[in-house]
């Protein structure tokens, strides 16, 4: 029988998870973490941004964790981890499809956007092959001294105020762990909501309404050998090295390549317009998709899922607290909204660098710092739910969309640049979800974004309301859908 006595026990080995227990070891803490699967494994949540590259970054400086800090651009990432796949990522990049349509770019941009995020690919943003990715943290983990309990299904999670016991088995023995404080990082497995029967908002609450149908392929073609080079010639950088958005009707396919000849796409789809059909498989819905909109059918082709189709049910779930006294949740366990303009990561880093600090902390302040958290976590996956929910309800009015989303850009740059300048505070709010003056300018926009047939008005609307956030050129006319990595992203 394996017994632990720990400080803190972490349930679950993603990412976060993991790295939170290396920060743990950084600090001179005993760790266990408890995994049910093993890996390397398959996992979606694998695009990463500005905001996330500058958190990761963060967290290697101020625990000391040297190898970790290449991990944040693809250029070190390329130079220094070969053998961890990834694939570079520039911006992101949508595109309108019509039914029965081939695409066809349109009149100044009006079907189509590019937004980037970096200026070169040295300094680019990455997507996360995340089996090599998570596989590589675990190991980390372990070199640290973490207790790495994986094949581990807990069968008893036991609240004895203050610390926890867990009771479970593995395929050589039952497993025994105590621990003053418990980190729920299991995402979907929900294992601490169970156990503490945490109450879940009503799902009807909840602005982003999706589910999906995803997996991994081969032979997927690039995005830009599909629209040709006069298609393209005005993109400010290769559309395909990018999250690219395919937005169809009631819905949206995303594309992340990775550089080891694999590509993750899936589906998000609006229920109401897209219920699953009895008796369809996966793989029909797929296809049938695909055949609905002929470019589309084209990019995919030749593409083979190196796995099978996953198909969701709603994808929308958000708990109504994240953190007590001896215990945190991480978003991913706190709430989901979709993959649409990638937050996942970015909010898990901020996430685990809260908690780190938290740790770091003298243990008198941790209660009230942990409420703390939980109350950021919340506020951010409500207000990612407004933002996700607004653009779904654009989707069928792209030069709304095309505006909606600025409120996105334009959170995201402020506060890089902020980031940039050392101006952030430890626990600053992930896309300005905790500035009241932002909220209340986005609220306004989203509220006109839902209605209006005037993408002009809009457009003039949401450039006034933001003008004090945005400082590169958002909202600007004249760029017609395509915004260049801009002096001012850097040097504000």
């Amino acid at each position: 029988m394996t017994r632990l006595d720990c400080d803190l026990v972490v349930l679950g080995s993603g990412f976060g998870g993991t790295l939170l227990a290396i920060v743990a070891r950084s600090l001179g803490l005993s760790v266990a973490v408890v995994e049910r699967g093993t890996h390397p494994r398959f996992a979606i949540g694998e695009s990463s941004t500005p905001l996330a590259d500058f958190k990761l970054a963060r967290i290697a400086d101020r625990f000391g964790l040297d190898w970790l800090r290449p991990l944040a651009k693809y250029g070190p990432w390329k130079a220094t981890y070969p053998h961890l796949s990834c694939g570079l990522k520039r911006g992101f990049s949508f595109f309108r499809h019509r039914a029965g349509e081939s695409f066809a770019p349109a009149e100044g941009n009006a079907n189509a956007l590019i937004v980037a995020a970096s200026p070169t690919d040295a300094t680019a943003d990455t997507h996360w092959y995340r089996p090599d990715f998570d596989a590589h943290l675990v190991e980390r983990a372990v070199a640290a001294g973490a207790h790495y309990l994986d094949r581990c299904e807990v069968h008893t999670l036991r609240h004895t105020k203050p610390g926890w016991e867990i009771e479970g088995a593995r395929p050589d023995g039952a497993v025994s762990v105590r621990a003053g404080l418990l980190i729920d990082a299991t995402g979907t497995g929900q294992a601490l909501a169970e156990a503490l029967k945490l109450e879940a908002v009503d799902p009807a609450q909840l602005r982003t309404r999706s589910r999906a149908l995803y997996s991994h392929f081969r032979g997927v073609a690039h995005w830009h050998d599909v629209l040709g080079p006069a298609a393209t010639a005005d993109h400010p950088f290769p559309c395909d090295a990018a999250a690219l958005h395919q937005i169809i009707d009631g819905g949206w396919m995303w594309v992340l390549r990775f550089e080891n000849g694999i590509t993750s796409a899936g589906f998000s789809l609006d229920p109401d317009r897209h219920p699953v059909r009895p008796g369809e498989s996966p793989d029909a819905e797929w296809r049938r998709l695909l055949d609905t909109y002929p470019s589309l059918a084209r990019q995919f082709a030749d593409a083979v899922p190196t796995r099978p189709l996953v198909r969701t049910g709603r994808l929308q779930r958000r708990l109504t607290r994240a953190a007590g006294p001896d215990w945190a949740l991480l978003p991913h366990a706190a709430g989901f909204l979709d993959a649409w303009l990638s937050p996942g990561i970015a909010q898990t880093l901020y996430a685990v660098n809260r908690l780190a600090n938290v740790l770091a902390d003298e243990p008198a302040a941790r209660a009230r710092r942990l409420a703390g958290y939980g109350d950021a976590v919340l506020r951010e996956l409500a207000w990612v739910d407004e933002i996700t929910g607004t653009c779904f309800e654009c989707l069928d009015r792209f030069p709304v969309l095309a505006t909606a989303v600025m409120v996105y850009f334009t959170a995201a740059i402020y506060c890089e640049e902020r980031e940039r300048r050392g101006e952030a505070g430890p626990d600053e709010g992930f896309l300005l979800a905790d500035h009241p003056e932002y909220r209340a300018a986005a609220a306004k926009l989203f509220a006109a974004a839902r209605t209006t047939a005037d993408a002009d008005a809009f457009l003039a609307a949401a450039r006034r309301a933001l003008e004090p956030y945005n400082s590169c050129g958002l909202c600007d006319p004249r760029r017609r859908n395509m915004y260049p990595y801009t002096a001012s992203h850097a040097a504000r």
